[in-house]
């Protein structure tokens, strides 16, 4: 058995560096090593079982065409040379917009997404797939308000006094943040959770305060109020870097405790603690995660968590401010090797809606990659019947059988990150890191950039630049990375941490505090009692890693399940206006009143109808990020016989 590096790249801010056991050319098992320091030497159980996704009955061998009869394996050349012939007669007939590449982060490497392929997109002229899944909305809110200051290194909290995690759960996902925290409270820090669920870390936190999502503007604006009514805000700082703070301050007068805590459905003692526990800690640092930007007031409510470091003055220490995604503090300028492009781009979370409507052309063809969109994209039912239109080809470029390659006319095997070159950059810290592959590729497996190449010589377009190639023009464009030839030797290279305030500044060094963060209702299924979260969990990573999940639960609290007289293990229905999920029924404390449970992710064989959360959830986004409202679908729930 040898034991070979690698990095996993999938869609975690931790990017564990690993040590891959390999025998008689297969993955044997996985684990952690100490080339990325963070991660520790472990990783999570989701990865550790990844080699039974490499080797697993659903990996797609051989290249498959779907016939009349039926599918049917094919050469890669019969299989690239129908795409191309497909390709060239709509790009010929309705011009290049006509078709639409659908991929997102299902690996977030460097080369596997944001390589090649978006050359090769943006020679072509075809349209840009808008990727607003996740991250877009908290991305809108940092951008407003600090510009392209870098977010904080979650390492920092080894210097805090106190942490609060607001919608972020690492137990589940990035996992490396969870002893440090515990290592806070070792040393007497306090740490707070504010979260609809009762977390794991919940249970050692100081306070934890169930909001109801979607009320993130009110508590934070009561947590300021607090801060300028009692004079815990530094007004000082806020003169010196504060854009617009008064309005801000006259806002939050709005907002007394009690008046948030009604509408969050908390104790406003709770309130009046938390605002007393951060303004007395020094350096105190807050880490929102992704889930309070999924609805519409996301960006809203992303920004005003954000802005609390600057009302109660937390900056300008390390383990003080905030910490987010650390893209932007790499200094990387993805168009110096993508290049650009001025075709129409087209909203992934309103995909169902733009291929049913889009007329200027209409979306004749769609090629997906690093993505599963029947299983993570809103309105599901849309997306179903839309990628079924037999007027519509439909390429799958996949590792496995997904539920979206159900619906292709032509199914591509895709490798795995542990059977090609990948380069990664955490945006859960500061470090870029290299792989090589440690096993050949599994059946007929092409990488992304080797297919995309393949599939431009048919269309026209050279890219005469293998992933080595590809990779040294975009490591000579990352700061603080001297070269590939470097970077392979040492696997993982740290970039400089910033801290905020001190190495790292907004443009001008001013924060802006308008426009004011605002708090409405969803704007459909609004009068329905309970509210639908789909966070994340310990079984997957997005949508990777369900293909052997079926009979999911619907986890709801007891209060929500005795009105409505249903037991635990009973088959249920959660309902509204787009259509309907069946499951069993998982009766669970952890989770506050008046909100129910089903995971991110989930492919249709998870649930008894073939239906998930997507199928209940709408399609509008939010306003400054346009990206998906996950969270504000509203939904009732009954027994079924």
């Amino acid at each position: 058995m040898e034991t070979l590096p690698s990095v996993c790249p999938l869609d975690c801010p931790d990017r564990c560096s690993l040590a891959v056991n390999v025998e008689d050319g297969q993955v044997h098992s996985l684990g952690g090593s100490h080339e990325h320091p963070w991660t520790e030497g472990y990783i999570c159980a989701k990865v550790k079982r990844f080699g039974s996704r490499v080797h697993g009955p659903e990996r797609i061998l051989h290249p498959r065409i779907r016939t009349a009869t039926g599918w049917v394996d094919a050469s890669w050349d019969a299989a690239l040379d129908l795409v191309a012939a497909r390709f060239r007669a709509i790009m010929a007939s309705d011009g290049p917009e006509a078709i639409l590449p659908v991929w997102y982060g299902g690996s977030n490497g460097l080369l596997t997404g944001g390589g090649l392929d978006i050359q090769l997109w943006n020679a072509l002229g075809v349209s840009r797939c808008e990727r607003t899944l996740c991250a877009t909305n908290a991305g809108a809110a940092v951008k407003m308000s600090y510009g392209t200051m870098a977010g904080a290194d979650p390492s920092d909290v080894a210097h805090s006094q106190l942490v609060m995690l607001w919608g972020a759960n690492p137990s589940a996902s990035g996992i490396h943040l969870v002893p440090p925290l515990k290592r806070l409270r070792e040393r007497g820090g306090k740490l707070v959770v504010v979260d609809p669920r009762r977390i794991p870390l919940a249970g050692v936190a100081d306070l934890h305060l169930p909001v109801l999502p979607g009320t993130d503007v009110p508590v934070a604006l009561a947590l300021a109020h607090i801060a300028f009514v009692e004079g815990l805000a530094d007004e000082l700082w806020l003169d010196l870097h504060g854009e617009g703070w008064e309005a801000y301050r006259e806002a939050a007068m709005a907002w007394s405790p009690a008046k948030a805590a009604a509408v969050a459905g908390v104790d406003a003692a709770d309130i009046e603690r938390l605002a007393h526990l951060y303004a007395e800690a020094s350096p105190a640092l807050v880490r929102p995660g992704w889930g309070l930007e999924r609805t519409r007031n996301g960006s809203d409510s992303v920004r005003a968590v954000l802005l609390l470091p600057a009302v109660f003055g937390k900056f300008g220490k390390r383990g003080g401010g905030y910490v987010m995604s650390t893209s932007s503090g790499y200094g990387i300028d993805s168009s110096a090797w993508q290049g650009s492009s001025a075709a129409r781009s087209i909203n992934l979370s309103q995909l169902g809606r733009e291929l049913e409507t889009r007329v200027d052309p209409p979306v004749r063809a769609v090629y997906v990659y690093n993505c599963n969109p029947v299983a993570t994209v809103p309105d599901q039912g849309r997306v179903v019947a839309e990628l079924s239109r037999p007027d519509r080809f439909v390429v799958v470029h996949e590792q496995v059988w997904t539920d979206t390659c159900e619906l292709a006319d032509v199914v591509l095997p895709a490798t795995t990150f542990l059977e090609h070159h990948e380069l990664t950059k955490s945006y859960g810290g500061y470090v870029v890191q290299w792989s090589d592959p440690v096993i050949a590729p599994v059946g007929e497996s092409r990488s992304n950039h080797v297919v995309l190449r393949e599939l431009g010589r048919r269309l026209g377009v050279d890219i005469p630049m293998d992933e080595l190639q590809m990779a040294e023009r975009i490591v000579a464009h990352i700061p603080n990375v001297p070269d590939l030839a470097t970077l392979r030797a040492n696997l993982a290279v740290p970039v400089p941490s910033p801290i905020q305030f001190v190495t790292s500044f907004p443009e001008g060094a001013r924060v802006r505090l308008t426009p004011i963060p605002r708090h409405r209702l969803p704007p459909v299924d609004a009068q329905l009692p309970l509210v639908l979260i789909s966070p994340a969990t310990s079984a997957a990573i997005s949508s990777t890693m369900y293909e052997s999940e079926t009979d999911v639960e619907l986890g709801v609290h007891p209060d929500d399940a005795a009105e409505r007289g249903l037991v635990d293990g009973q088959l249920v229905r959660i309902w509204n206006s787009r259509g309907e999920v069946r499951a069993p029924l998982n009766v669970d404390p952890a989770l506050r009143p008046g909100v129910v449970m089903l995971p991110k992710g989930l492919w249709r064989r998870a649930t008894k109808n073939g239906w998930t959360s997507n199928a209940l959830i709408p399609d509008h986004v939010d306003e400054f990020g346009r990206g998906a409202c996950y969270n504000d679908a509203r939904v009732e729930l009954e027994g079924v016989d």
